[in-house]
This record gives C-alpha cells, structure tokens and sequence, in this order.
C-alpha cells in the first residue's frame, strides 16, 4: 500500500462538496456494492476539515497499535481535504447519533480521480483499532510518535469533543487534534462501530495515488 496529495493549489478554493458527491457515492459502490463487505453504507457525506500531509498518509489506530501508510503522494507535501460518510445509530435506549463508516481523501482533482484505478484493499489485514475510534495522520503526526506528546490525553480529548457532538445531536461527528503545531500536523479522530478495518487507493499507471478511501466493516 501507499499514499497522496492536495487537489487544490495554494490560494484557490476548495472543492465544494457537490463537486465531490458523485465520485464519493462511487467510491461506497466499488467497496460495498454488492454487500459484501458488511460496511453500513453511509447515508450523507460531510466534509470534515483538511489533514496536514508529510510524505505518508498514517490509517486507522495509533502508530503503536497498528497502522497502514501510504506513501507515493499525487503532489508533495500541503493540505488535503477530507471527506466522511456519516450514517445514524442507537445504542441502547440512547439516541440515534452520527456514526463514521467511509472517509474518503482526495488528493487530485475528481476527474483525474476518476480515470484512477482502484485496488481491492488490504487483502486481509486490518491494523488494530484504538477502541471504538479511528484516526487519519500524516506521518510523522501520529499522536504516538510526536516527541513529548501524551497520545492517551489526545485520545480523551477527541472522546470529550465527540461525545459533545453527540449530546447535541450533529450530523458531522469528529474531532481533530493539532499534534504539531510548529508545523500544523494534525489527526482527525472518528467514531467507529464496526471491528474492522480497510483502505483503498485509487492509482493512476505510475503508481501515483491520487485518492484513498478507507472503511470500518464488519464481517
């Protein structure tokens, strides 16, 4: 596996959602379309913030855990944005609350996304979760690997900032932690439900990646 970049140049606006919509609902199709995977297809996508990206993309459970990075990004280092596919759960008698089972990373304009071909996956291997959440990083901004950082206390803090948006209800539950701020690395932290997890790559003929798409599923 490897990884990508930016879609848009510095001091140009960002793609809006409804330019993405079409190739994110693609995206859920090829994983999950003949349901196979038992991901919980999403009902609404949301785009969630920007990552910071180095050279590698860092997927799914702190660095110590357990992780895929991607490497090969489309177009050095910058920001990309992220987008994720949000569907509602109980648990319990408690209330319906936003849940994340696909977050998608474009790192090219859609188009150029859409001529990419996509991989299948890990094949098998699913890098051990930090309970109940996922994370997406570039390395090195792994909360477990920053020097001097306490990873457990960003982990508590993006529990308190998602439980918060559950109490109120939001439709986009997530919550980013700047683990560098000399340099503006971050990690986004998601609530998750199922046990497993996969990646996905969209390539382009010389291994460039220009998306990635990762899932939690259950088998």
């Amino acid at each position: 596996m490897t990884a990508a970049n930016d879609p848009t140049a510095p001091g140009t606006a960002p793609e809006p959602l409804e330019a993405m919509e079409a190739l994110l609902w693609r995206w859920v199709e090829h994983i999950d379309g003949d349901g196979g995977k038992g991901m919980t297809r999403p009902e609404w996508f949301a785009r969630v913030g920007e990552l910071t990206l180095a050279e590698q993309v860092t997927w799914y459970g702190m660095s110590t855990l357990g992780s895929w990075v991607h490497g090969n990004l489309a177009s050095g280092t910058g920001k990309a944005p992220v987008y994720a596919g949000f569907y509602r759960s109980a648990r319990d008698d408690g209330p319906a609350v936003a849940r994340v089972s696909m977050v998608v990373l474009p790192l090219a304009d859609p188009g150029r996304i859409a001529e990419a071909d996509w991989d299948d996956g890990y094949g098998g291997y699913e890098p051990a979760p930090v309970d109940g959440y996922a994370v997406l990083c570039g390395d090195p901004f792994d909360p477990a690997s920053v020097p001097g950082r306490d990873a457990g206390a960003d982990l508590r803090e993006a529990e308190r900032i998602i439980a918060a948006c559950d109490a109120e209800g939001r439709r986009v539950s997530c919550a980013e932690i700047v683990t560098d701020p000399a340099r503006g690395g971050n990690a986004l932290f998601f609530p998750v439900e199922a046990a497993e997890r996969d990646g996905y790559e969209a390539l382009e003929e010389d291994g460039t990646i220009v998306c990635l798409a990762f899932v939690a599923y259950d088998f």
